[in-house]
């Protein structure tokens, strides 16, 4: 009797309608909501496709914006996405190569003849996107038009190795993808944004993605917020931007919703693939997610040493099959294990992350740094993790 009652029992709450708190979802959910409550940041959105369909979309709390400090987070802002850009000027960069506009083994210098002296001769575009190139700290201002964009190159040119390329990896903030895409608009005659357009944007049907100021009537996230005192004194949203070091940057001045940096991650998933076109090939694509410095890794472990080259594909940053380091915590891998998780964070604001495995995809933004800066990590893999747990094995 007891057995029959128990089954009759698991039966019916098979049947019983899912209670709120037993959504895959509700565990995300709730951590986004505490988060906000604990005021670590002033608005969450996340974001999360499988298989390049929609399974989770959700904005809490506020973001600044142009006309006050609090406005309600929704889906139609655009945000400052950082370093994101990143994995989208080294994906248009890799389309040239692709097409034979660019070598990423010969000297950067056959591109830009200036790009010599101080050790530089030997730097490649394969340095220049997998943080290997021993340029990170060349001091570069915003480039929001061609005179600073032209200042930034002649400073690039100026600069001298920090240790020879290829021998280590540091993080290259913002000089690696701008001497990589400098090569790209001298081989090609085109600018930045245009480049990025016709080879991402306008295939991908992105409709926010641009590396210029968005256009005024648009909602623009004011991210990190600036004080009260500098909002009033900016006038409008152009010129909070206008003061960022990181206008007009291919490593860090694309601006984006959580919409369309999902899809610059799902051409990834879909093997180079977009709207029935293929933008990269396989080939290309493998090239691409390869960690480029494996041997050099696997050798310094295996004598016992800390590696001294981080696991960076050609562009994103790669989960790869050794233990996970503090810089995949920074990019809110998770506790994932997966070896060809991928994916590019902003300062401490934004993260893209995609899991060929399983087809999963997510974009998150907070629109604060969030308090204590040093809290990011824990934020990001919490929403990273529980996005996983709900839909990985689906």
């Amino acid at each position: 009797g007891a057995m029959a009652a128990m089954t009759t029992a698991v039966t019916t709450m098979r049947s019983a309608p899912l209670l709120a708190d037993q959504k895959p979802t509700a565990k995300l959910d709730s951590f986004m909501d505490s988060e906000i409550t604990a005021r670590s940041v002033p608005g969450i959105a996340v974001r999360a496709t499988r298989r390049g369909l929609k399974v989770y979309e959700r904005y809490a709390g506020t973001y600044c914006s142009n006309e006050t400090a609090s406005e309600i987070l929704t889906a139609d802002v655009l945000h400052p996405l950082y370093s994101f850009s990143k994995l989208v000027s080294a994906t248009v960069i890799v389309m040239l190569h692709q097409d034979g506009h660019l070598d990423y083994d010969v000297p950067v210098s056959k591109y830009i003849p200036e790009f010599t002296g101080g050790g530089k001769e030997k730097i490649t575009i394969r340095h220049l996107l997998s943080h290997s190139a021993g340029i990170p700290s060349v001091p570069l201002g915003a480039v929001g038009n061609e005179e600073q964009w032209n200042t930034a190159v002649k400073a690039a040119c100026a600069a001298s190795v920090e240790w020879e390329p290829g021998s280590k990896c540091a993080y290259h903030g913002l000089s690696g993808l701008f001497v990589a895409a400098e090569a790209a608009r001298r081989v090609t005659g085109k600018s930045w944004q245009a480049l990025c357009s016709e080879r991402l944007f306008k295939p991908l049907r992105t409709k926010t993605l641009t590396f210029e100021i968005p256009e005024s009537g648009r909602k623009l996230a004011l991210t990190p917020q600036p004080k009260p005192d500098e909002l009033t004194k900016l006038g409008k949203y152009g010129d909070f931007y206008r003061i960022s070091g990181a206008l007009g940057h291919p490593a860090g001045g694309c601006f984006g919703t959580l919409e369309d940096m999902l899809k610059v991650l799902n051409l990834h998933l879909e093997n180079g693939m977009a709207n029935g076109k293929r933008l990269l090939s396989p080939k290309s694509l493998e090239e691409m997610h390869t960690v480029q410095y494996e041997a050099q890794i696997s050798a310094d472990l295996n004598q016992g040493k800390a590696p001294v080259h981080g696991t960076w594909g050609l562009g994103p940053l790669i989960r790869g099959t050794h233990a996970a380091d503090g810089t995949h915590a920074w990019f809110g891998f998770g506790s994932r294990s997966s070896p060809d998780i991928f994916g590019h964070a902003g300062i401490s604001t934004v993260i893209g992350v995609a899991d060929p495995e399983s087809g999963v995809a997510l974009a998150f933004i907070s629109t604060g740094v969030p308090k204590p800066e040093a809290d990011a990590p824990r934020i990001r893999n919490g929403v990273t993790d529980r996005v996983f747990d709900a839909f990985a094995s689906k």
